[in-house]
C-alpha cells in the first residue's frame, strides 16, 4: 500500500532517540534455546599481526584495483591535475565502511566539525537473534562451561552487526544471566550505547537492565542520558528512568528534553512520557505532565509545530497546524490562524494516495470575517479552494495531472493580502488545468483544458487569456539514418467567458506541422543540414464584435473570417563548424564557431486571424536562429533571411567553459511583413538586433553574465541585462544585476514604459555563526522600491536563530495603486528537535524574497 510521508509532530525526536537508542539491547544477544547457548573462543591477534594484515590486505586491494582496464585508462587522461586526485579516489573506493549520516536527524556538513567522534550510520542487518550465534573473544578466560565463564580484559561480544565491548563479562550457566562490567561499550548499526556500571541481560526472561547509560544516534545529531533503564524483550516493552535527549554536542548541551519516566511499546509503535521539560540553558521554557509520542517512522496524529510573523496588513500572524493520520495512505492537517488585523482564519489540507503511483492534495481556506476588506454589502468572507492530483501508470508512460485554484470572485486581492503557496499564476490570473498524457519512444499524445480565474477588475483588465476547452496534441518522430522526421498536430477550441465585454467568443484551431530534416555532413566538428516543414492551419471564428472593443481601436482588427486556411512552408539550410586552438600556457583551448542559416518562408495575409495564445518574442542568440519570429502559431512569419553567428570559448585543462562570447544577427532580403496585431507598423530595416551574449566565469567563485540587443536602424540598445555574482564556500555571496527594456514594463494603469530594474544580494558571514542577508530590487524607472529584505542569523552546532525584516509592494485594484508590505519574523530550530517558521517563509536566511527568488543566468559547461 502506498503511504504519505509523514509530517514531524512535537516531541518526535524524543521517540526516535529513545526507540534507536534502549531498545536493541535485549534482544541483540537474547537466545531462547539455552540448553544450545554457542560461545565461541578465540586468540585475540597481536597489534604487530594486525598491522601486518591490514598493510597485506591494503597491498593486494590495491593491486587488483589498479589492474582493472578503467584505471589504466583514467591514468593515461591528460590533465594531470584530474590524475592527481586518483589515489584520493582509489582510497575511497578501498574504504569499506565511509562515514554516512543518518536518515533521521542527520548531522549536516557545516556541523561535522561540533560532532567529531560520532560513529557512521549503518544499515541494520536482518537476522533472527534466536539462532543467530554469539562470539565472545577477550584476553583470557576462566570457569567451566557448566557453570560460570569469566571473560576478563577487552571483552568483545558479537553478533551479526552488533558488538558489546567491555573490561568483563560473566556468564551464569544456573541463571542464564549475561553481566557485563566495566566500561560497556553497546555498538549497534543506528546507535552507540555506554555506561560504567554493569549491564546485565537474563537469557531466560528475555530482560536486559542498564544503569545510568548514555547513548548517540549514529550519523545523527541526537544523543542523551538514561539514569535506569529496563527492557523486556519478551512483552517488546521498555521502560526509563531519568530519560534526557538533546541535538547538541554532549559537551555543549544549549537545549535539552527530560523526562521523569518513559515508557515504550514496540508493537503499538508508540510511547508515553511523563513529567517533560524542554530546557535552554538549563531554563526550563515548556513542559507537559504527559506526551503520547511515535517510536518509529509511522505516522500519529498531534500538534504540528507552528509559524508566527508581524505584517503591517495581518498584524501578528500565529498559525498552529493539527495533524490527523486518518490511514497510511490518507492524512488530513487542520490549520487554525490567527491574524491581528484580520480576524480568525481555518485553513484545511486533505492529502491522499489511494494507491501507488496517484497522489494528491484538497485545500480549504476560509477566512469568515476579514476585518480589512468587504467585497459589497458588507460581505467580508474570503476563502480559496484547491486541487492538485497526478497519477502515472503504465511506469508514468500515462499520466493524469490536475492544477486548480479559485478564490471568491471579484476577490481580486487574495493572494495579496492573504497568500497561497503553489498558486500557479500567469498574467494576474489564476491557472486552472487538467491535463493527460502519453508518451512513447517515437510518439506521444496530451489532452489539456485550461481555464484562468482574473485576478484583475473590469476597469484594470487588459485582454484576457482565451481558456483552451480543450486542447489535443499529438507528436510523432523517428529517425532513418540521417533522416529525421517529425509530425505535431493540434486540435483547440479557444473559447471567452461572458464578462467584462466578453460575449462567449468561441474559436476553434486545427494545426498540422510535418517537418524533415536531413543531416548532409557530420564529421570533426563541422555539421551541415538541409530541412523542410509544412505549416497547414484550419480556423473557425466567432464574431470580432463579441470581443472587447480594444481589439478594433488598439490592436487594429477590423473582422474576423469566420472560416480561414493558412498553408505556408519552410525551407532552411543550415552550417556549423569549430575551430580550436592552445592558448595562454598551452593547457586553455579557445574554439571559434561560426554558425549560418538560411531560412524561407513565404508571405500570408493573416490579419483575420485572432491571437489566442500568440504573442511577441524576446530577441538573442537563439531565437535568432529560430523560424517562430512569434511565440505561437496563430502567427508564421514570412521570411527571406539569413542569420549568422559566431561563438567563442575559453576551456580550462579540465575542459570546463571559463568564457563564452556570442553573436547573432538576421539580415533579411525582403522584410517581414507579417505582424502581430494589424495596427503594428511593418519592420523595412532589413537587419535584425545584433544579440551579443556573455557568460564567464575566470574564477571558481566568479560568475557574470551580460546580453544585449542593439538595434543598427535606431542605433540603440533596446535590451539588455547584466549579473555580476561572488560566492565563495564559506557561505559568502554577493551579487548585482540590472536589466532594461524599451517599453518592457506596463504599469497598473495598462501604460508602457521602460523597464529599468535593478537587484542587488549580500550574506555576508560576520563569523562562522553569525551571517547578515540582505536582497533589494528597485524599479528605477518608476522610482519605485519593489522588494527589500534583510536578516540576521545566529546558527551554532545545535540550534539557531534567525531574524527577519521584508518590505514589499502589492498592488490594490481598488484605486489603481500600490501599497507596501512590511512583515518581521523570528525562526527559532533547535536542531533534530523543533522548527517555529516564519508565517509564509520557510527560509527566511535565504536570498529569496516575497516577489522574487534569486536566479544566476550564467550558462557554461561546468
Amino acid at each position: 500500500m502506498a503511504r504519505i510521508k509523514r509530517k514531524s509532530v512535537v516531541l518526535s525526536a524524543v521517540a526516535a532517540a529513545v526507540a534507536l537508542a534502549l531498545y536493541a539491547p535485549c534482544h541483540s544477544f537474547a537466545n531462547d534455546d539455552t540448553e544450545s547457548f554457542n560461545v565461541k573462543t578465540e586468540v585475540k591477534e597481536t597489534t604487530a599481526q594486525r598491522h601486518l594484515r591490514l598493510t597485506s590486505s591494503l597491498a593486494t586491494d590495491t593491486i587488483m584495483v589498479m589492474q582493472e582496464n578503467s584505471s589504466q585508462k583514467y591514468l593515461q587522461n591528460r590533465h594531470f591535475g584530474d590524475s592527481a586526485t586518483f589515489p584520493l579516489r582509489l582510497f575511497a573506493k578501498l574504504e569499506k565502511n565511509p562515514w554516512r549520516p543518518a536518515p533521521f536527524m542527520p548531522i549536516l556538513e557545516r556541523d561535522l566539525e561540533c560532532f567529531y567522534g560520532v560513529p557512521s550510520y549503518r544499515v541494520p542487518q536482518d537476522y533472527d537473534v534466536n539462532t543467530t550465534p554469539i562470539n565472545v573473544t577477550a584476553d583470557t578466560l576462566q570457569g567451566t562451561i557448566d557453570q560460570n565463564l569469566l571473560y576478563k580484559g577487552n571483552v568483545v561480544i558479537t553478533q551479526a552487526d552488533v558488538t558489546l565491548n567491555a573490561d568483563s563479562t560473566e556468564y551464569d550457566q544456573n541463571s542464564t544471566t549475561l553481566t557485563s562490567t566495566g566500561n560497556v561499550l553497546y555498538k549497534a548499526p543506528t546507535y552507540t550505547l555506554s555506561t560504567k556500571k554493569q549491564v546485565t541481560s537474563n537469557l531466560s526472561s528475555n530482560i536486559t537492565t542498564v544503569q545510568n547509560a548514555g547513548y548517540i544516534l549514529n550519523g545523527s545529531v541526537g544523543s542523551g542520558t538514561a539514569e535506569h533503564l529496563q527492557i523486556d524483550d519478551a512483552n517488546k516493552t521498555a521502560n526509563i528512568d531519568g530519560f534526557t535527549f538533546t541535538g547538541c554536542p554532549p559537551d555543549d548541551k544549549v537545549w535539552e528534553v527530560t523526562a521523569g519516566d518513559v515508557e515504550l511499546i514496540q508493537g503499538e509503535s508508540f510511547g508515553e512520557a511523563h513529567n517533560a521539560t524542554l530546557r535552554v540553558k538549563g531554563v526550563p521554557v515548556f513542559w507537559t505532565p504527559y506526551i503520547n509520542f511515535p517510536i518509529s517512522n509511522k505516522r500519529k496524529s498531534g500538534l504540528l509545530y507552528p509559524s508566527m510573523s508581524y505584517s503591517s496588513s495581518k498584524g501578528f500572524d500565529y498559525a498552529q497546524p493539527i495533524y490527523f493520520n486518518i490511514a497510511p495512505n490518507y492524512d488530513y492537517t487542520f490549520t487554525p490562524r490567527v491574524m491581528g488585523f484580520r480576524g480568525a482564519m481555518l485553513q484545511n489540507e486533505f492529502r491522499y494516495m489511494p494507491f501507488a503511483g496517484t497522489r494528491g492534495e484538497i485545500t480549504f481556506d476560509f477566512l469568515p470575517n476579514d476585518r480589512r476588506w468587504d467585497l459589497a454589502g458588507d460581505n467580508h468572507q474570503r476563502w480559496m479552494f484547491g486541487i492538485k492530483h497526478f497519477s502515472g501508470f503504465l511506469n508514468n508512460d500515462l499520466t493524469f495531472n490536475i492544477d486548480y485554484k479559485r478564490v471568491k470572485p471579484h476577490d481580486y486581492d487574495y493572494l495579496s493580502d492573504i497568500g497561497s503557496d503553489n498558486a500557479h499564476v500567469t498574467d494576474n490570473h489564476l491557472v486552472q488545468t487538467f491535463r493527460s498524457a502519453y508518451n512513447k519512444e517515437k510518439y506521444d499524445v496530451s489532452l489539456e483544458l485550461r481555464k484562468y480565474q482574473s485576478l484583475l477588475p473590469d476597469y484594470a483588465s487588459v485582454i484576457k487569456p482565451f481558456s483552451m476547452l480543450p486542447q489535443l496534441k499529438a507528436s510523432y518522430y523517428d529517425t532513418y539514418g540521417n533522416l529525421f522526421l517529425r509530425t505535431d498536430g493540434e486540435f483547440t477550441y479557444f473559447n471567452a467567458p461572458n464578462e467584462n465585454q466578453y460575449h462567449n467568443f468561441g474559436a476553434s484551431r486545427f494545426h498540422l506541422e510535418p517537418s524533415a530534416k536531413y543531416l548532409i555532413y557530420n564529421n570533426r566538428g563541422t555539421e551541415l543540414s538541409a530541412g523542410g516543414r509544412l505549416f497547414l492551419t484550419h480556423y473557425e471564428q466567432g464574431d470580432l464584435n463579441d470581443l472587447p472593443s480594444r481589439y478594433r481601436n488598439q490592436l487594429g482588427f477590423t473582422s474576423f473570417d469566420d472560416s480561414v486556411n493558412r498553408a505556408l512552408y519552410l525551407i532552411e539550410v543550415r552550417g556549423k563548424t569549430t575551430f580550436e586552438r592552445k592558448v595562454f600556457d598551452l593547457r586553455h583551448t579557445q574554439t571559434f564557431e561560426p554558425e549560418i542559416q538560411y531560412r524561407y518562408i513565404p508571405y500570408k495575409n493573416q490579419d483575420h486571424i485572432g491571437l489566442y495564445d500568440t504573442t511577441d518574442r524576446l530577441e538573442d542568440y537563439y531565437s535568432n536562429f529560430s523560424f517562430r519570429h512569434f511565440a505561437g502559431i496563430d502567427r508564421i512569419a514570412d521570411t527571406n533571411a539569413i542569420t549568422v553567428g559566431v561563438t567563442s570559448r575559453i576551456l580550462d585543462p579540465h575542459d570546463r567553459e571559463m568564457y563564452r562570447v556570442a553573436l547573432s544577427q538576421t539580415y533579411s532580403f525582403v522584410p517581414t511583413r507579417v505582424t502581430l496585431n494589424p495596427s503594428d507598423p511593418i519592420n523595412r530595416y532589413p537587419s535584425s538586433p545584433l544579440s551579443v551574449s556573455i557568460d564567464a566565469s575566470p574564477i571558481e567563485p566568479l560568475t557574470m553574465h551580460a546580453m544585449a540587443s542593439y538595434d543598427n536602424e535606431t542605433n540603440e540598445v533596446t535590451a539588455w541585462n547584466a549579473m555580476s555574482e561572488y560566492a565563495t564556500r564559506d557561505g559568502f555571496k554577493a551579487q548585482i544585476s540590472y536589466r532594461f527594456a524599451q517599453d518592457g514594463n506596463r504599469t497598473l494603469d495598462s501604460r508602457y514604459v521602460d523597464l529599468k530594474q535593478i537587484g542587488l544580494q549580500l550574506v555576508y558571514p560576520i563569523t562562522p555563526d553569525f551571517k547578515i542577508i540582505g536582497a533589494m530590487y528597485r524599479d528605477l524607472e518608476q522610482a519605485e522600491n519593489i522588494d527589500r529584505k534583510i536578516a540576521l542569523r545566529y546558527e551554532d552546532c545545535c540550534y539557531a536563530l534567525t531574524f527577519m525584516y521584508e518590505d514589499y509592494n502589492t498592488p490594490d485594484w481598488s484605486d489603481l495603486t500600490r501599497e507596501h508590505e512590511k512583515r518581521f519574523g523570528i525562526q527559532i530550530e533547535l536542531k533534530g528537535f523543533a522548527t517555529i517558521n516564519v508565517s509564509g517563509d520557510d527560509n527566511p536566511a535565504s536570498t529569496d524574497t516575497y516577489l522574487i527568488d534569486p536566479f544566476n543566468p550564467t550558462n557554461l559547461n561546468r
